[in-house]
């Protein structure tokens, strides 16, 4: 049955694509049980990923989703990791408020209390930090608007099976914590005015880097660069043997 795997889901656009690449390679051969803050949930609704966590995570034992917004920050599952249950616990992407509050032993949300629950059970956590280091990084947006091109026709508020999108000043406006990221909008809009993915670039703060380097120093804490690097070194941890169902 390969590894039970955690998986935390924080509020981060940047990585987030990538992590459900790998999330649903890897999840061929091991079972991956995850757990959304609720930023993490908006996000993940807001760029149209939803189904392919039911996808990854079809129900049942250790392939379950569970959301800050219905099982609260103190989750009693998250007694599995105390327990020693999983094999492991994946943050990714993580932000950086998320990575301060694990630095600083913080443990408020869904997230960050399974990341101290592995810690007193011995589950190894590893930590894909989105500001890795100082400098520029290159993300992408949910669906908006570019209001240069709107021309305020109203159609794409009809096309919305959300109700996500309002007029604002003659223009249309994304309610994004609404959004499902279903590209509707996009499809109906004559004059190409809503686009999702687009590229932008975005620094680094030095505290955040700083924050990922004590991260680094924390046992029982590995740090990733990049979720490409997760299924070779699943592979070293598999090679070191699964915990017993129970």
């Amino acid at each position: 049955m390969g590894l039970r795997i955690g998986w935390g889901i924080t509020g981060a656009a940047h990585l987030l694509v990538e992590t459900f690449k790998i999330m649903k390679e890897i999840s061929r051969e091991h079972r991956i049980s995850a757990f959304l803050s609720e930023a993490g949930e908006e996000v993940v609704r807001m760029f149209g990923l939803w189904d392919d966590l039911r996808e990854i995570c079809p129900g049942g034992f250790y392939r379950e989703v569970f959301t800050q917004s219905e099982e609260g920050a103190s989750c009693p599952i998250i007694g599995r990791f105390a327990l020693g249950k999983y094999d492991l616990l994946i943050v990714s992407p993580a932000t950086a408020n998320t990575v301060a509050k694990i630095a600083h032993g913080i443990a408020d949300t869904l997230v960050t209390n399974a990341v101290a629950q592995a810690g007193k059970g011995d589950v190894p956590v590893w930590v894909v930090p989105c500001d890795y280091e100082e400098g520029k990084i290159r993300t992408i947006t949910p669906y908006m608007v570019l209001r240069e091109r709107c021309e305020g026709c109203g159609i794409c508020v009809d096309a919305c099976p959300r109700s996500a999108i309002d007029m604002v000043d003659g223009k249309a406006f994304i309610r994004l914590l609404r959004c499902v990221g279903c590209g509707k909008c996009a499809e109906a809009c004559p004059e190409d005015a809503i686009h999702g993915g687009l590229e932008y670039e975005m620094r680094v703060r030095s505290v955040d880097a700083e924050n990922v380097r004590k991260l680094e120093r924390i046992e029982g804490i590995e740090v990733l660069r990049h979720p490409e690097e997760i299924p070779e070194r699943l592979g070293e941890l598999a090679g070191e043997g699964t915990t017993p169902d129970r």
